[in-house]
């Protein structure tokens, strides 16, 4: 079988629930719907805002409801048998300012097969999810054709179909990016950003390109807001951007920040003292401090324990002398999260600007690395 690829589900719901926490001028809007065998008397709208869900009910009299709502910005809706956001979404849409929503609604669980009339933006909407139809129709097809060839033993078949399915990400995206390039001004390139390019499989830069197209119209609004703040996030963890600040206390409650270090190359070092790689790996660190301390190197190790006696005593047996912070929160370490630190030993070397030069350097690269930035000045 094919391995999946990054086209996802229609069912986005999960990744709205962050929103700008601002103070903007809301507009009315209505919904006028109609419902063909209902399965309750009532019927639930669901959306999030600033950071919290909402759910409105509307009692269905005669085959029919209405909602008077408000809204800051052009924001995405879902109507569910059940009360609360986490309730199965059905029909998400978005809802504009000044429209009179239309709802024709299928009872029970046809509801995904309603229809909602709803403005320019859901009209984006609409357009865009028939985009993603057609690759979720591709990569079916591909699959389906891909286990016929299989199945009659058509290997030159099968590595025609691994090709093409191959570079179905990559027209993926592209057709993501053509959509928000020809929809500058529209919520639903904002969204496209936010959502679906919320992917670590995604080219960073087809992020950026893609915010570029953005009409500056829209920089203030939720999804736009968001895209950014995520984009910010990701460039402090990256090569060549300055790495992102954090705080930390030392083992007797110091505050210790990674900006303090500004003026010196200094390597943070995630590790933990149950880490056997880690405590392989600290004798070469301990040798990379040691040789080039004195051309302004340093080392700024941030613990994953959980338990603070294990952590000093493994700092005192491997002879670290350098600085140690830790919130001991093991896993759940706070920097470890704003680097994406899935797995230890790892690190991050920063320079004396706050840029950082180089990841995850072990053993003889670390050495390597550190004499090519600090012995050539």
């Amino acid at each position: 079988m094919l391995k999946k690829i990054l086209i996802p589900s229609l069912s986005l719901i999960s990744l709205l629930s962050v929103a700008q926490k601002n103070t903007v001028k809301q507009f009315n809007f209505t919904i006028e719907g109609t419902i063909t065998n209902p399965t309750t008397k009532f019927i639930y709208l669901n959306h999030k805002w600033d950071d919290k869900d909402f759910t409105d009910s509307a009692k269905i009299t005669n085959g029919k409801f209405s909602f008077k709502l408000k809204s800051a910005e052009p924001n995405m809706y879902w109507f569910s048998n059940q009360p609360g956001v986490a309730a199965q979404p059905l029909f998400p849409f978005f809802c504009d300012n000044g429209v009179i929503v239309s709802a024709n609604l299928k009872g029970g669980d046809s509801l995904v097969y309603s229809n909602v009339n709803a403005g320019q933006t859901q009209k984006d909407y609409m357009e865009y999810r028939m985009i993603i139809n057609s690759f979720v129709m591709k990569q079916q097809q591909m699959n389906a054709d891909f286990q016929a060839a299989q199945q009659r033993g058509d290997n030159s078949k099968q590595m025609e179909i691994q090709q093409e399915y191959q570079g179905l990400n990559g027209k993926y995206i592209q057709g993501m990016k053509d959509f928000i390039k020809s929809h500058p001004k529209s919520a639903i390139s904002g969204y496209i950003i936010h959502n679906d390019f919320n992917n670590p499989n995604i080219p960073f830069e087809d992020v950026i390109q893609s915010l570029s197209y953005i009409d500056k119209s829209m920089e203030n609004t939720k999804f736009i807001k968001l895209a950014n703040d995520r984009v910010a996030k990701i460039r402090g963890t990256m090569i060549g951007y300055p790495a992102t600040d954090f705080a930390q206390p030392t083992a007797d409650g110091k505050s210790v920040k990674l900006s303090d270090y500004k003026g010196k190359m200094v390597l943070v070092d995630f590790w933990a003292s149950w880490c056997r790689p880690c405590r392989m790996e600290n004798p070469n660190v301990v040798a990379a401090y040691n040789k080039f301390k004195s051309k302004g190197f340093t080392v700024l190790g941030v613990s994953f324990d959980q338990n603070k006696e294990a952590w000093l005593n493994a700092v005192q047996q491997d002879n670290l002398t350098w600085t140690h912070i830790s919130d001991l929160k093991g896993w759940g370490n706070e920097a470890g999260k704003i680097y994406n630190v899935t797995g230890i030993p790892a690190n991050i070397l920063v320079d004396k600007n706050g840029v950082i030069v180089g990841k995850n350097l072990r053993g003889q690269d670390l050495e390597n690395k550190l004499a090519e930035l600090l012995e050539a000045k």
